[in-house]
């Protein structure tokens, strides 16, 4: 079976002072303006003017059916004009790309809505675009502002949306029209917790299907449940690509690295950390906050302790502080560590966490280690029934009684 995206040794060249390179329509009419200056000895110059600079270099990937490719990296690496190009939006300066298959592409907010269209006329509009009959949309429709819980609000103009409606209606038109190619930059950076996770739904369905996505976020916890290939890219080059969990791994550890203040040397360095406890089929994934869990977080410690202590702290998306417990670990030399924190239950909602050791001496703080990836609570089965609003979720009994 061939594939449905394959490109190879892709480059994009953009000279640095020139304004609108991104659109291949201008590009054509810039070149030819150039051109027509240069037959009329209006300018000796070369065609193209500016400091060159390379967002791409080199970049070759393949994805096949039902495969989910993950691309990660800092602003500025060339994630968002990759997916251009893939996209068929602009075109490489170099290397070749071959597409096989319908492609439904989100690369922003908004991206092919009409503005004075209504809600219900842009889902036709871009329906049109993906090369479906009057018919086929129709059949559509209603799972689409199902989806989009728009409903309300269909036939208002989008202009008048805020940025989240327009990411509901327009992830709703992008999955629901059935792409057989499936393109999404940050698509989960705007929208409230539970579309998001809605999101995460569709698109494994999606893969379920058959069909491929490729998607870019800066959730590393969102493209672990999505995708299983990952390509990091750094300065427009591949600086890794295979698992996801490998590639998104090794990108943490380094920003972590990075992030560090450049005076101070580390003192701990993290390898790995797994839950030992009942799981979900994942290292990082629990099954179940009401049973005893075991976090098991292996690192390297640098310097010998005579005095040491270690605080480890669970803390949520919002950089909230969950728990936290301090114990005395008293002389320890340096060298291969683990450190095992057992809890006879975690009775928080589910989402994701950040595990957070500190390492002291003597009462003073030496080092923090965050461990990498993140922790995902997954369970169903909460005992909050109406829907969970608060940071724990603890079993409770709840006892109604009248005075006579």
């Amino acid at each position: 079976m061939p594939a449905v995206i394959e490109a190879h040794n892709l480059s994009k060249r953009y000279y640095l002072g020139e304004i609108n390179q991104d659109a291949f329509f201008e590009d054509i009419n810039r070149r030819a303006r150039q051109i027509y200056r240069r037959l009329r000895n209006r300018e000796t110059a070369p065609l193209q003017n500016g400091r060159e600079f390379w967002a791409l270099k080199g970049v070759s990937l393949e994805i096949n059916q039902g495969e989910t490719l993950a691309i990660i990296g800092s602003n500025g690496a060339g994630k968002s004009t990759l997916l251009k190009i893939l996209s068929r939006i602009t075109k490489p300066t170099t290397g070749n790309l071959t597409v096989r298959g319908r492609m439904a592409s989100l690369l922003e907010v908004g991206t092919g809505f009409h503005p004075e269209f209504t809600g219900r006329d842009n889902i036709y509009l871009n329906g049109a675009i993906l090369g479906l009959k009057k018919a086929e949309i129709q059949t559509r429709f209603d799972q689409i502002v199902e989806f989009s819980e728009l409903g309300e609000f269909i036939d208002v103009p989008v202009k008048r949306y805020s940025s989240g409606m327009y990411i509901r209606l327009a992830f709703s038109v992008a999955a629901n029209l059935n792409p057989e190619i499936m393109i999404l930059d940050e698509v989960l950076a705007v929208g409230d917790t539970a579309f998001q996770q809605k999101c995460i739904n569709r698109v494994q369905e999606i893969i379920r299907e058959g069909h491929a996505a490729i998607m870019v976020s800066h959730s590393m916890n969102a493209m672990r449940q999505m995708a299983d290939k990952c390509l990091w890219l750094k300065n427009g080059e591949v600086r890794m690509f295979g698992n996801i969990d490998e590639v998104a791994t090794e990108y943490e550890n380094e920003t972590m690295h990075v992030a560090k203040a450049p005076e101070k040397e580390s003192i701990v360095h993290f390898i790995d950390w797994a839950i030992t406890g009942e799981k979900s089929g994942e290292n990082h994934t629990l099954s179940s906050q009401f049973n005893p869990v075991e976090f098991s977080i292996r690192c390297d410690l640098k310097i010998p302790l005579t005095e040491g202590s270690v605080m480890f702290a669970l803390v949520d998306a919002q950089t909230l502080q969950i728990l936290c417990h301090r114990t005395d670990i008293g002389n320890q030399p340096a060298g291969r560590l683990t450190l095992k924190i057992r809890l006879p239950q975690l009775p928080i909602r589910i989402g994701s966490y950040k595990l957070q050791c500190t390492f002291l001496e003597g009462g003073h703080a030496l080092d923090v280690l965050w461990a990498t990836p993140e922790l995902v609570v997954a369970s169903s089965d909460s005992t909050s029934k109406g829907g969970q609003r608060g940071i724990l979720d603890v079993p409770a009994e709840v006892l109604i009684s009248r005075n006579e």
